[in-house]
């Protein structure tokens, strides 16, 4: 029995840290495809409904409002987070940052908590509009479900957010796969994120005019 568990090496595939790191590094990438489905249904979802409103007649509100500017500060939050996660993992592949690592992290925590605060001003900015109220019409309800998705997940990643940037501060990670594995799904994560935003920003920037 034991032949069959160990490897040519004589350790087992769950033992070794390697092997581990990897099956984490794929666990991850099946997760983000599942997540991406769910957040492409939504938009395909959204631009039938448009154009069918489109083709009724029924899309445009008289002078719409268009997109609160809070959206383009807030998107600008996410994408300087993706940049400072970026440079939390590249910290780790030099002995002379690695100090720094938990420095990126803090600040790629403080992008977040930005995005959400303009996130939540532009749909207040939003729901004082009678014209974008959530119950005023499709139009307005298709933009606060697509947002809402987003937030949603945003929301799901800050407890691994804040455990990982935790352990950085601490100096727990070291450039062995062994060490950096929590950090590293956790950027995957958000950069994911990050890059989801974008799509929904421009679906909705050239979709709610």
């Amino acid at each position: 029995m034991n032949d069959a568990i160990n490897t040519s090496h004589g350790v087992s595939p769950i033992e070794d840290a390697d092997t581990r790191h990897a099956a984490g590094i794929m666990a991850m990438w099946i997760f983000l495809i599942s997540l991406a489905m769910v957040f492409l249904t939504t938009v395909i979802a959204y631009l039938v409904i448009r154009s069918q409103l489109i083709s009724s007649g029924e899309w445009k509100l008289e002078d719409p409002p268009g997109l609160p500017r809070l959206l383009y500060i807030s998107t600008f939050f996410l994408l300087a987070a993706s940049l400072a996660f970026r440079a939390a993992s590249v910290s780790l592949n030099h002995v002379s940052r690695s100090r720094k690592t938990g420095r990126w992290m803090l600040f790629a925590c403080l992008l977040v908590l930005g995005f959400l605060i303009s996130q939540t001003f532009a749909w207040i900015d939003l729901a004082t509009n009678e014209k974008l109220a959530f119950d005023s019409s499709l139009y307005a309800w298709l933009f606060y479900v697509l947002t809402g998705l987003h937030v949603a997940h945003v929301l799901a990643g800050l407890p691994p957010l804040i455990i990982t940037t935790r352990n950085a501060l601490a100096g727990r990670y070291e450039a062995t796969a062994k060490d950096v594995s929590g950090l590293t799904y956790c950027v995957m994560y958000w950069h994911f994120l990050d890059g989801v935003w974008v799509v929904l920003f421009l679906v909705l920037l050239f979709g709610m005019r």
